[in-house]
């Protein structure tokens, strides 16, 4: 399996098709996608348990019902990567042409945020590894922090928090400019004939769910930043890393 390596701020490749290419990559090399029942039974456990930790740490945001939808998608579809794999086997198939259809400051963003979510997928499967049998069976807090430190690599999980962030100023931008929602909305039949629809209504949900939210990067910063907290007292050994975060 590949190690988290840098992101598109760091040497990854800068445009769009580029970037794109090299994360999809990354993806299909995961061990997600082989027939090890034992490692797809682990790796299902510790999602579990790291949704409920991030639901739980967030759960006042997700009250909101402003930004519950925005919060959902980013904990299930980014976090979570639901649906990325039809999403990821159309774009290697469809590329060149949804870079024709799609504007050029959505394919950037959409790079952006599929590093974020193969970046979880592969510190996830390092974090299964290390774990191991432990995960077989319900995972205690103890256990779950005694893995995150074993397993090390802080530069990932800070780059894992940084995209986050780097959503915000890009979806707000792109929820404000009238002219690329209609350009986008207008490439809606042509996308979905050119034979990349998932990638379409991924993109199209991702805008819709954050548009309703009056600052997407206040929101993912402020997010953003709990992580990055939990994460410090984690690795500092602090009794008691994921309590009464601000």
């Amino acid at each position: 399996m590949p190690s988290p390596r840098t992101s598109a701020t760091g040497t990854a490749p800068d445009s769009a098709g580029l970037r794109l290419r090299h994360f999809l990559e990354r993806f299909f090399q995961l061990h997600q996608h082989g027939d090890d029942a034992v490692f797809l039974a682990r790796l299902q456990r510790l999602r579990a348990t790291q949704r409920q930790r991030l639901a739980d740490t967030h759960a006042d945001l997700l009250a909101n019902q402003q930004l519950q939808p925005a919060l959902t998608f980013l904990l299930d579809d980014v976090y979570g990567g639901k649906d990325l794999l039809p999403v990821a086997t159309e774009i290697r198939r469809a590329l060149p042409k949804a870079l024709k259809l799609l504007p050029d400051r959505v394919m950037a963003t959409s790079a952006l945020a599929l590093e974020a979510a193969i970046l979880t997928q592969e510190l996830d499967e390092a974090l299964v590894q290390t774990l191991g049998a432990r995960l077989d069976q319900p995972l205690d807090q103890a256990d779950y922090a005694d893995g995150y430190r074993d397993l090390g690599d802080d530069g990932a999980r800070r780059q894992q928090i940084t995209l986050v962030a780097e959503l915000g100023p890009r979806l707000d931008r792109y929820i404000r400019s009238r002219t690329l929602r209609t350009t986008f909305r207008l490439v809606r039949k042509p996308a979905h004939a050119a034979g990349f629809s998932n990638l379409y209504d991924f993109i199209d949900r991702s805008f819709r769910v954050m548009k309703p939210v009056p600052s997407v990067t206040a929101l993912l910063e402020r997010v953003a930043a709990r992580e990055d907290a939990i994460m410090t007292r984690l690795f500092a050994r602090h009794p008691f890393p994921f309590k009464d975060i601000p």
